[in-house]
């Protein structure tokens, strides 16, 4: 890992850990959306579990996190497109534990990523369907304990916000499948 994307990984891992300090491990998802019509339009892909949630993992060695949001988003849901190099926000989520152990809870740091292309995810199973800011905050909410789908309702609203203001200034653009990303 570049030193710079080592630096940028440390400070977002502070942040999220002054926001959240109880929750385990630090996570990164890609809030995809696209414009269609009026309207906005947001990404979602079924957990093993069979809830619906945004793309998302852990950060990896190597890549920035706003890159690793990215290829989140390519193997899950199969998005291609222009992700910010900044997290907007932080939600808490919980994650099965394997082996029986009851869900932990993890923080995720959201990345906006505006969607150019889809095709199918490497990962099978996972379903990516498009939803308007409402019907997603409804099907993020399934399954899910008041405290968790509130967080996910508020990423929906802040992300609908930004993108409807276009105050999105510092993307990458993850190109290929070979996950290469170019500054634009």
């Amino acid at each position: 890992m570049h030193s710079s994307s080592r630096g940028s990984v440390i400070k977002l891992l502070g942040k999220i850990a002054r926001r959240f300090p109880h929750a385990q491990s630090s996570h990164v998802a890609a809030i995809c959306y696209r414009r269609h019509r009026a309207s906005i339009e947001f990404l979602l892909v079924n957990t093993s579990a069979g809830k619906w949630t945004f793309p998302k993992g852990r950060l990896e060695p190597g890549l920035s996190a706003s890159e690793a949001a990215a290829r989140e988003a390519w193997e899950e849901a199969g998005a291609i497109g222009r992700i910010e190099l900044s997290h907007f926000d932080c939600y808490l989520d919980t994650k099965r534990i394997l082996g029986g152990y009851p869900s932990s809870e993890i923080r995720i740091a959201a990345y906006l990523m505006e969607v150019g292309s889809v095709s199918a995810p490497e990962e099978a199973d996972r379903n990516p369907t498009w939803f308007s800011a409402e019907e997603a905050k409804k099907r993020l909410a399934e399954r899910r304990l008041p405290k968790y789908s509130n967080h996910l309702a508020r990423i929906v609203d802040r992300a609908t916000s930004l993108v409807s203001r276009q105050k999105l200034d510092h993307r990458i653009e993850y190109t290929d499948r070979r996950r290469s990303a170019m500054v634009r």
